[in-house]
């Protein structure tokens, strides 16, 4: 070997096929971790918003009966319609039922109401939900005592 060919510089390999990997990855990471994680997090507040609601529908239905005097499936019905379209559920993501010892109440009776509400699963917005659960709430409401019957 002479002097001439020991130092010239070697050639670097040619920037090829694995110049795009580290962008692909970053594309599949956020894609299948990050992604749906953040769909979850982003439904949260929405399993909290159906919950609070239910508790609500379910407390005003039963306090509606027992200032009524009378258990009505109907009149409870049509409240919890009205409520659950002015707190934002869609028609049929709730329903109501009413429990009673008798159509008429009296004084010490109690009234039970309970609202079941549908939980999405995971919320994608502006395409809706995925999946779901039920949810249900009771409320008991007593009759006071010294109401003067109907």
């Amino acid at each position: 070997m002479t002097a001439a060919t020991a130092s010239t510089p070697t050639v670097p390999p040619p920037a090829g096929r694995d110049g795009g990997f580290a962008a692909t990855e970053l594309v599949l990471g956020v894609g299948v971790l990050l992604l749906p994680v953040a769909l979850l997090v982003l439904t949260l507040p929405t399993w909290s918003e159906r919950q609070t609601t239910a508790r609500a529908i379910a407390r005003e239905v039963a306090r509606a009966a027992v200032a009524s005097g009378r258990c009505d499936h109907g009149d409870a019905a049509a409240l919890a319609s009205s409520m659950a379209r002015n707190l934002g559920l869609a028609p049929g993501d709730a329903s109501v039922g009413l429990e009673c010892s008798g159509t008429a109440l009296g004084p010490g009776d109690d009234v039970e109401a309970a609202v079941t509400v549908r939980m999405p699963a995971v919320h994608v917005v502006g395409i809706g939900d995925v999946a779901g659960w039920s949810w249900t709430a009771h409320h008991r409401q007593p009759v006071d005592v010294y109401v003067s019957a109907p």
